[in-house]
């Protein structure tokens, strides 16, 4: 039989098991001291990029209708009655400038006082680079209202391609990429530091009045992030998808099939024929989808090889209202039918990615939506000042008792490093 341990050696055992047992456990203190860190160093260090990317997304959830109040005579129509006849206006893009190949597409007014806009892309002389060029013309009259504006030289412009890569090209692209996912991280780490204990539910949806600028500044960020938190994700997540949108379809593939966008889809040219009209274009696409609205058309190009007419319809249902996701890629010199992409057949994992874009500029939720997005846009803003506010008053505070006498340190008061900036 087996000689039983003395009481020392089951006491030394004991306190090695309760070691053992303390380093594979992490402290609830240690594990939100280290979130509180992770939310307020990417909060002090990226916050200002989050500021600018979300003003600049509010910008643009209107950003044509600001482009039609800044520049009324160039983009808006002057005409009524019915739309001149569709052939009339690529027409009238190629009349006014025939040194140009194209144009590339065209998309139509959205509303009774907007115009068609046609899209030419610009060599610049350097691999893969061009100029976008829009052209707009009256749908009522036919007639060119604007020639020539350059995508980044308007106003609008300029502000989508600093919130879309900060006039970086595709560096800038990948850094906004970057900062989503950072934007990603501040949101869920301000929910699990903001997240009530039991009996403090009450608390942590409202203000108390009366306490120091530090508690007031905290419960500010506290009620400004918990009421943006779900749009802020919304938005940072749909953001990673337009920076990183092959790393994104890869993820929903391990739950739905998702199927790839026919980037080289071509038809060959016939070199002694004409193409086809746009007229007849659009009139074998409304075949195949005979209750869709008409929302752009991307014409043949000869020199490129690309002998397709792609249309774009919208059916009733789809989620994204200005683009439309059903298409008809169309044989330019046969009129026959190449492929066909339905809305009404998406897959669950086609169907979310879809929602993805309409999600980010609001347009998912109508008018109602937009006004959203906009508004919590200036969200980050809000965060930043109070968290730099609550940072430079807990700074303050601590040199001010280091500096104090040792048996005066005791009497201040004191800075709580658990609440979240």
């Amino acid at each position: 039989m087996a000689e039983s341990s003395s009481p020392l050696e089951q006491d030394s055992a004991a306190v090695l098991a309760d070691a053992a047992s303390s380093r594979r456990t992490v402290h609830p203190h240690a594990l939100r001291k280290l979130w509180l860190n992770a939310h307020l160093y990417v909060g002090l260090i990226l916050g200002g990029l989050f500021v600018l990317l979300s003003l600049t997304g509010s910008i643009l959830v209107f950003y044509k209708a600001i482009d039609e109040w800044l520049n009324p005579e160039q983009v808006t129509a002057t005409g009524q009655g019915p739309y001149r006849p569709l052939g009339e206006i690529p027409a009238a893009v190629r009349a006014a400038h025939p040194e140009w190949t194209g144009p590339d597409s065209l998309r139509l007014p959205e509303h009774e006082r907007d115009t068609f806009l046609a899209w030419y892309t610009l060599p610049t002389g350097a691999p893969d680079k061009f100029r976008w060029i829009e052209v707009r013309v009256d749908p009522y009259t036919a007639e060119v209202r604007s020639s020539g504006r350059e995508w980044g030289g308007t106003f609008v412009s300029f502000i989508y391609e600093l919130h879309e890569s900060l006039l970086l090209d595709e560096l800038g692209e990948t850094i906004v990429g970057f900062v989503a996912v950072f934007l990603l991280l501040s949101v869920g780490t301000g929910l699990y530091l903001w997240w009530p204990r039991r009996g403090r539910v009450r608390k942590a949806f409202t203000m108390t009045p009366g306490e120091s600028a530090i508690r007031r500044h905290y419960n500010l960020h506290k009620l400004g992030g918990l009421s943006s938190a779900v749009v802020l994700f919304i938005l940072a997540f749909t953001g990673v998808y337009l920076a990183f949108p092959d790393y994104v379809i890869a993820l929903v593939r391990l739950f739905s099939p998702v199927q790839d966008a026919p980037k080289d889809l071509r038809v060959e040219p016939i070199a002694a024929a004409d193409p086809i009209s746009v007229e007849r274009a659009v009139a074998v696409a409304r075949e195949v989808f005979p209750d869709a609205e008409l929302k752009w058309i991307g014409f043949p190009d000869r020199d490129r090889h690309t002998g397709l007419y792609q249309v774009a319809l919208r059916q009733p249902g789809e989620v994204r209202i200005t683009g439309g996701q059903s298409h008809v890629w169309i044989n330019a010199w046969t009129g026959d039918v190449v492929r066909v992409r339905d809305w009404r057949r998406f897959t669950a994992g086609e169907t979310f990615i879809a929602w993805l874009v309409p999600l980010h500029n609001g347009e998912a939720l109508g008018l109602i939506g937009r006004w959203i997005v906009c508004v919590a846009g200036f969200a980050p803003l809000l965060l930043y000042v109070t968290a730099l506010r609550m940072w430079w008053l807990k700074r303050r505070a601590r040199l001010r008792q280091k500096r104090r006498p040792v048996h005066q340190s005791s009497q201040t008061d004191s800075v709580s490093d658990s609440a979240p900036i």
